[in-house]
């Protein structure tokens, strides 16, 4: 498991995708390489094409699976992400 990969997870239940963007961003025991992969984690997440579909459901596999095939990241990690992102999508 990376640095990355342990803060998503200790801050998966904060309140929201930009608390948790901010958490990484400010977080001083992350390298900058991990920074720069969160913000393309971000991008890949948010991605318009991802959440386009009448079912909110969908958009949250698709994301899912770009995630899943993109980074390297846990299966928790990714979950906490989705669901963030799907509340941004609501």
């Amino acid at each position: 498991m990376t640095e990355l990969d342990k803060a998503i997870q200790n801050n998966r239940n904060i309140s929201s995708f930009s608390q948790l963007c901010e958490v990484i961003q400010d977080a001083e025991y992350l390298a900058e390489s991990d920074k720069a992969e969160f913000k393309k984690i971000r991008e890949v997440a948010s991605d318009f094409n991802n959440w386009n579909f009448p079912d909110l459901a969908i958009g949250c596999t698709v994301t899912q699976q770009r995630l899943k095939h993109t980074f390297n990241l846990s299966d928790e990690s990714i979950a906490a992400i989705v669901k963030f992102v799907s509340y941004d999508w609501r």
